[in-house]
């Protein structure tokens, strides 16, 4: 059983450590870029359905790491489903180096995050850095405490629950782990990252968040294309991301059909999933639009209103579709004029985004509504937003109350329509 540790000092964090058998290598005196990848694998992603996902794509990391040149810190943190301790290693030409052994902790601890992202900092310093969130996640969802036994990001299956990490408790282990730096990139290799509320949080945090609003496929990301990709120092950076994850589904989901469907194999031929980055330099103004253009339907919004649900486009079911594509569904509630005027806030806090109407679910009931819509590309923005209704109030907590947790709703107010 994990014992759940707050760490008081990144030094504790080597305090009873092991190399493994490779020669440590001179950490470079000018890096350009260092990227951790946190794994939060202490759950199903260790081995699922005859799958060791965490361990495959530990192995293409090794293989993407093969490109990267000795300016460039690859660094994962690992803690899997087993009796292995966690571990934080360079990945370095093919092979793990500077293997340090950690104590049992909560990945989903953000002291946890906050202290790996510390050590990392101090270990490797860099030009620029990015951060890489690998598991489980399920949109900002919340409850109160900082480790929650529902939702947000990670879960931790240690001392006999699931533990998740809320996103304002992740936003400010980020900015307390990197201090004075700050993150050029958080990409979120984890399900329905891709929304507002989640992106708004972090935005203080890091330049550019890229995720996807849908699930993932259950190998995840391709990282032997991806890892180089996460060293681009282009402008664009974050385009090379998305294509190479997006790109490679489109080629792989063809070639197993048996493997990557949803209802009737090979439906999802010709499909990747959902990405998008996002820019937080620009969220504050598309908040202050979106609250601008809000008001422009205030009747609409409120709980006796008549906002409209029905074929609005949502990326996530879960009993409940909660995370509903915040242009497709705005334009279907507001003004052409006024939705027009709202766009172009939108445009530069999302420069870059890959669409696709289906992608491999849990859900049955969300593969039957994709199947059944007929949304087009150029009318959604890959990006999702929580609007209440009055049947969240059955959730626990009450999404249409636990929403006011976040730094979002300081803007949009949804508690003025009635909430």
């Amino acid at each position: 059983m994990k014992k759940y540790m707050i760490l008081l000092a990144a030094s504790l964090l080597i305090g009873a450590c092991g190399k493994d058998d490779n020669d440590t290598p001179d950490v470079p005196k000018d890096p350009e870029r260092t990227v951790l990848i946190y794994m939060g694998a202490d759950n199903n992603l260790t081995y699922w359905r005859g799958k060791y996902f965490a361990a495959l794509d530990i192995e293409e990391m090794k293989k993407g790491s093969k490109q990267l040149n000795n300016r460039q810190n690859l660094i994962i943190y690992v803690d899997k489903q087993e009796s292995t301790p966690p571990y934080i290693a360079r990945v370095k030409d093919g092979v793990l180096v500077d293997s340090t052994s950690m104590e049992e902790t909560l990945t989903a601890d953000p002291a946890i995050l906050e202290k790996i992202l510390l050590y990392t900092r101090e270990k490797y310093h860099a030009k620029s850095y990015g951060l890489v969130l690998w598991g489980h996640a399920d949109g900002w969802l919340i409850r109160n405490d900082s480790i929650a036994y529902t939702r947000a990001y990670g879960v931790d299956t240690g001392q006999s629950k699931s533990y998740w990490m809320n996103i304002p408790s992740m936003a400010r282990a980020i900015a307390n782990g990197m201090g004075s730096e700050h993150l050029q990139f958080i990409f979120a290799d984890c399900c329905n990252f891709g929304c507002i509320e989640s992106a708004y949080e972090l935005r203080k945090v890091t330049d550019y968040l890229i995720a996807s609003p849908a699930e993932i496929p259950d190998p995840g990301a391709p990282y032997d294309l991806v890892v180089p990709t996460l060293f681009n120092t282009s402008g664009t950076f974050y385009q090379s991301i998305v294509d190479a994850y997006y790109d490679y589904y489109i080629d792989y989901i063809p070639k197993v059909p048996s493997y990557i469907y949803n209802i009737v194999e090979g439906d999802l031929a010709g499909y990747s999933l959902p990405l998008v980055a996002i820019k937080s330099a620009e969220l504050d103004n598309l908040a202050q639009a979106t609250a601008r253009l809000l008001s422009t339907i205030p009747d609409k919004l409120t709980p006796e209103g008549n906002f409209k649900f029905d074929d609005a486009f949502h990326y996530a079911y879960s009993n409940y579709m909660y995370a509903y594509d915040i242009c497709h569904i705005l334009s279907m509630n507001t003004s052409e004029s006024d939705f027009n005027s709202w766009k172009p806030a939108f445009k530069k806090a999302v420069p870059y985004s890959r669409f696709s109407a289906k992608w491999l679910t849990g859900f049955r009931q969300l593969a039957i509504d994709m199947n059944n819509s007929n949304v087009k590309a150029d009318e959604c923005g890959v990006v999702s937003m929580f609007f209440p209704r009055t049947l969240y109030k059955s959730t626990t907590p009450n999404w249409n109350t636990a929403i006011q947790n976040f730094q979002w709703n300081n803007v949009i107010r949804w508690q003025q329509y009635g909430w």
